[in-house]
């Protein structure tokens, strides 16, 4: 699976405008007694209508994928509601591979009390873990909460990308991801234990940040979901230049960050470390311009972003060419 190093998700919504969606959101009750998913929606303007799991059985797929863009299934409900919503699994698979979005807030084992009985769209499965921190690998930040996360998911399909990751001491650990993101047919599947509901609306304005900029991510997912392409010798030749920038930033990203722990050790004047600092901050600056659309690896198709690729790349290089000139001297 993937972990996702600059941008947290998928691609932001482009041109089209937040007003244009239309979501669904499926619960019985609010989590842990927050409306949370539709105070943010309706923050941001997103139209969206509310249905019960007893409700979305009288839904087929073809209405769904006729009605809605994406459907958010909330965390923290009662038995009830995962009893009946496991045999519709199969029902919003086929609504995913049409090519929408569906975002899972799988926090169980919480006020509600119920646990889901089936796997998740794709097979992937929650684990029961508790976690006070939670690790955002794009920007290195750790969200907190009373309890970030109630559980992990095992069974990822290798098309994974990883959002967040459990640290309940503080270190996180990679074999427990809390939050990831998957393509299924031509759509995607937004998973996480996160105590998405419990925690914007009570432990701060980071929590609501990265809402927001899930929401976006994953009703951007819309605007470049995979369609046949018309492939041209162009087209293909600035797709490998790309991921030859985006592989040649991180592997001197990854070099850069081991010399620069070896020139602190041998004693290499501060001017010169400074100067090294200035060419890797520049560099993920571009880097992180290149992500506009979410992870790098999911928009290698777009031509606007070899331009910061490519500057990063150079510009990492160039940080280390410093640091190797100091200690050759």
């Amino acid at each position: 699976m993937l972990f996702s190093l600059v941008a947290v998700l998928g691609p932001p919504v482009s041109a089209r405008p937040l007003t244009d969606y239309n979501v669904l959101i499926l619960k019985n009750s609010d989590a842990w007694g927050s409306p949370t998913v539709e105070k943010t929606l309706a923050n941001m303007s997103i139209p969206y209508d509310v249905m019960t799991s007893t409700e979305l059985q009288n839904k087929t797929a073809r209405d769904l994928i006729g009605a809605y863009d994406m459907i958010v299934i909330v965390s923290d409900q009662g038995q009830g509601f995962y009893n009946e919503m496991g045999p519709q699994m199969g029902k919003l698979e086929e609504y995913v591979k049409a090519g929408k979005v569906l975002e899972i807030h799988a926090a169980n084992w919480g006020w509600g009390g119920g646990v889901w009985t089936t796997p998740l769209p794709g097979g992937v499965e929650i684990t029961k873990g508790y976690s006070s921190h939670d690790y955002v690998l794009a920007n290195n930040t750790t969200l907190t909460s009373s309890y970030a996360s109630h559980g992990y998911f095992v069974g990822l399909p290798a098309n994974a990308e990883v959002i967040t990751v459990q640290a309940p001491t503080g270190t996180p650990e990679n074999t427990r991801p809390s939050t990831a993101v998957y393509t299924l047919g031509d759509g995607r599947v937004f998973v996480t234990g996160l105590t998405i509901e419990y925690s914007v609306a009570r432990k701060g304005s980071e929590w609501e940040a990265f809402y927001k900029k899930t929401i976006k991510s994953n009703l951007g997912y819309l605007q470049s979901a995979p369609v046949t392409p018309v492939q041209s010798t162009r087209r293909v030749s600035f797709v490998m230049l790309n991921f030859y920038y985006y592989r040649h930033y991180e592997s001197s990203l990854e070099a850069y960050n081991t010399l620069y722990g070896d020139a602190v050790a041998a004693g290499v004047d501060n001017g010169t470390l400074e100067a090294a600092q200035e060419y890797n901050a520049t560099a993920a600056a571009h880097y992180e311009n290149a992500t506009e659309y979410g992870p790098v690896l999911g928009n290698l198709w777009r031509l606007h972003i070899l331009p910061d690729l490519r500057t990063a790349s150079l510009t990492q290089k160039q940080a280390i060419k410093v640091l190797e000139e100091a200690m050759a001297g």
